[in-house]
């Protein structure tokens, strides 16, 4: 654990809280500790294995103040869709690039995206598309909660494991 920690820059007591669900952590240092341990960020999704998904799966991508529902079934292998509901005031946590395409659609409030250091503004109905190798972040900058819709493709890597 030791050396995880001090690959991904993080201390071995942060590493110990993280593993057991006490502390938060931004996106780009959830990011490194994958990179750190070599699996994909995906790999930590419960994925639906409906086919018809309702409200999604909670998951945790990172970032404060922010609920993340994977919303595409297990066998869906050319995107992913995720909805954010973002807290005011909640956001990434910090910038971060992605091995993927993405699409942000705002459903409802005000969320700042800043990509390659220009800021666009999601609110219902509008949206945008970006290469995820553009650094970016996202917060809700509003006094209400926000939500946006991403679609990533190809999706966050997921490796395929055999039986144990």
């Amino acid at each position: 654990m030791t050396e995880v920690a001090h690959q991904a820059e993080v201390t071995k007591g942060f590493l110990s809280q993280l593993e057991r669900g006490l502390t938060s952590v931004s996106v780009p240092t959830l990011l490194r500790v994958c990179d750190v341990l070599q699996i994909g960020v995906g790999e930590l999704f419960a994925y639906p294995h409906e086919q018809v998904v309702e409200g999604g799966s909670l998951i945790d991508m990172g970032g404060e103040g922010v609920a993340e529902y994977l919303l595409t079934p297990a066998d869906t292998t050319a995107f992913q869709v995720f909805r954010s509901v973002i807290e005011p005031g909640g956001g990434t946590g910090g910038s971060y690039r992605l091995d993927t395409t993405i699409f942000a659609m705002g459903l409802s409030g005000s969320t700042r995206l800043i990509v390659g250091g220009e800021t666009r503004m999601l609110s219902a109905g509008v949206s945008t598309s970006f290469s995820g190798q553009t650094l970016h972040q996202f917060d809700n900058p509003g006094t209400s909660v926000s939500e946006v819709l991403w679609v990533l493709s190809p999706p966050l890597l997921r490796v395929a494991r055999g039986p144990a």
